[in-house]
């Protein structure tokens, strides 16, 4: 069928006019409600399907969700930390995450809305279920509670009804660490994240089982450890020109790619000089020179489980239980680090 002329939005009742039938039925149809013994020949109903899709008429959502009080929808909130820098871990979570839904017929939408208007970031529309990337206001968390909207929180931590999925940060930083120690490396300098990072689990435990691991061999930090990074050349001067460092644990790549491009202009050699560490195992890390190693964030496992647990809290609210998942890291070796 050819497309229809119309004088704006399509609507159903233009649809009905075309059809010679009522509104209601077009709706129903439109809809797949066959309740309650409705029903309708099967010339009237491939019809309406053929005038619907030649008058390019899409379903107005609102009052589809009055109707049947679901939206389809989930709200991916937290998008911000997505796109803060580029190649970071929560572009592959979310990506991971959507996947899955749209494979449940779910719809998702992203909300990044301005704060200071607003401290609630949900949508001003009505959704299913939520997924939060590491973290939202305390408002945003308050009005999910209160209206009991399900949602499940990616690397980060929720309220009393939420559920998690984080990893291992510490075990991450143990493999990171005893990689080093078992080369060698006895003066480790540790880079940690840069002012612009929210505060979060990672930052303790990166850093803290650093110290740790240390403590265990009999070592010492190298100094400057527990200072916010700022500049790579600085970090690097005092690491290992001043204080001789002969490795370094990079809180995450983007430090990494930092230590590396100072390094190439303090004639600084990376590994023969200083071997290099960090977290998130992102597709910058395998293209740079040398190629870093890394310990691999599971980011894509982590959305499809989030987007797991969210669906099942969905299908049976009133069995689901708040859980929290923890999933390990694994250490990629790769030419960044060698032997002392």
């Amino acid at each position: 069928m050819a497309v229809i002329q119309t004088n704006g939005v399509p609507t159903i009742k233009e649809i009905a006019a075309h059809c010679g039938v009522s509104q209601a039925t077009v709706s129903r149809v439109l809809n797949g409600n066959f309740k309650h013994g409705f029903s309708v020949r099967q010339q009237v109903h491939q019809r309406i399907i053929e005038v619907a899709d030649a008058l390019g008429y899409r379903p107005n959502l609102a009052a589809k969700n009055l109707v049947r009080q679901k939206t389809s929808v989930i709200a991916i909130l937290g998008c911000d930390v997505a796109l803060g820098w580029p190649g970071n871990i929560y572009q592959s979570i979310i990506d991971s995450c959507v996947r899955r839904l749209h494979n449940d017929d779910y719809d998702v939408c992203m909300s990044i809305p301005n704060l200071a208007k607003d401290r609630c970031e949900l949508p001003p529309w009505k959704v299913d279920g939520a997924i939060v990337l590491q973290q939202c206001s305390p408002e945003t968390l308050k009005e999910m509670e209160r209206a009991k909207i399900p949602y499940v929180v990616i690397n980060g931590v929720g309220g009393p009804g939420s559920s998690s999925v984080i990893p291992d940060d510490i075990e991450g930083a143990r493999l990171a660490m005893r990689h080093l120690l078992e080369l060698g490396h006895t003066k480790i300098a540790y880079a940690g994240p840069t002012s612009e990072h929210y505060e979060h689990r990672s930052i303790g435990d990166r850093h803290d089982t650093y110290l740790s691991e240390l403590a265990k061999s009999g070592l010492e930090p190298v100094p400057d450890h527990d200072r916010v990074f700022s500049s790579a050349t600085a970090f690097l001067v005092s690491s290992v020109m001043q204080h001789h460092a002969t490795a370094i644990l990079a809180y995450d790549h983007i430090e990494a790619m930092r230590i590396l491009q100072s390094a190439h202009t303090l004639e600084i050699q990376i590994p023969s000089h200083v071997s290099l560490v960090c977290f998130n195992d992102e597709y910058l890390c395998s293209i740079v020179s040398p190629p870093l190693t890394t310990v691999a964030v599971p980011s894509r496992q982590m959305g499809q489980i989030a987007a797991d647990m969210l669906l099942k809290c969905l299908e049976s609210p009133a069995d689901f239980l708040p859980q929290c998942v923890k999933l390990p890291q694994n250490l990629v070796v790769r030419a960044s680090t060698q032997a002392k």
